[in-house]
């Protein structure tokens, strides 16, 4: 991917590229404050450096900025025909502007042109919009994935990861 590229469903002004392991401090912060949602049954935040550097031994991220500024990201990782795209964030006031959207767009393309022939990720059963918004996007359950001992460490209360998945 280039340095850094326009992509037609990008909002205007807004740009994508790969992430590097500099954007990591700036990545932690915005998925962090997206995922303060997830507060009410998580005691820690979403993310944090180690984590983040972790991702980048086994997957990539791609980020959107308006300037300077971070305002998107999203995690993905090619599993041979599978690939996964996960902690999508968006900044709160460029939700609702179609950059969600575009950026899963992105990471699916990537994925594609990878040889991957299905996209996969895992939602919490405990929050009902963002399966609703994937499943908008194409992605249909598709079972219930392991919760990683990660995430089990954090939980306030029981939980199930629901996988969804779409084909390229």
């Amino acid at each position: 991917m280039n340095d850094a590229i326009t992509h037609p469903a990008l909002p205007a002004g807004v740009t994508l590229r790969a992430a590097t392991a500099a954007d990591i401090p700036a990545m932690a912060t915005l998925v962090n404050a997206a995922f303060e949602q997830e507060a009410f049954f998580v005691n820690r935040p979403r993310t944090h450096r180690q984590q983040l550097e972790e991702h980048f031994r086994s997957g990539s991220f791609l980020l959107a900025h308006q300037g300077a500024r971070l305002v998107a990201s999203v995690y993905y990782e090619l599993r041979g025909q599978r690939g996964y795209i996960g902690m999508l964030a968006v900044c709160a006031d460029f939700q609702r502007q179609g950059l969600g959207r575009a950026m899963m767009r992105a990471a699916e393309q990537v994925l594609g042109a990878a040889g991957c022939k299905v996209a996969e990720l895992s939602v919490v059963d405990v929050r009902t919009l963002p399966r609703a918004i994937y499943g908008k996007l194409g992605y249909r359950e598709a079972g219930l994935a392991e919760v990683p001992e990660e995430l089990r460490q954090k939980l306030t209360m029981p939980i199930q990861l629901i996988k969804m998945e779409k084909k390229l």
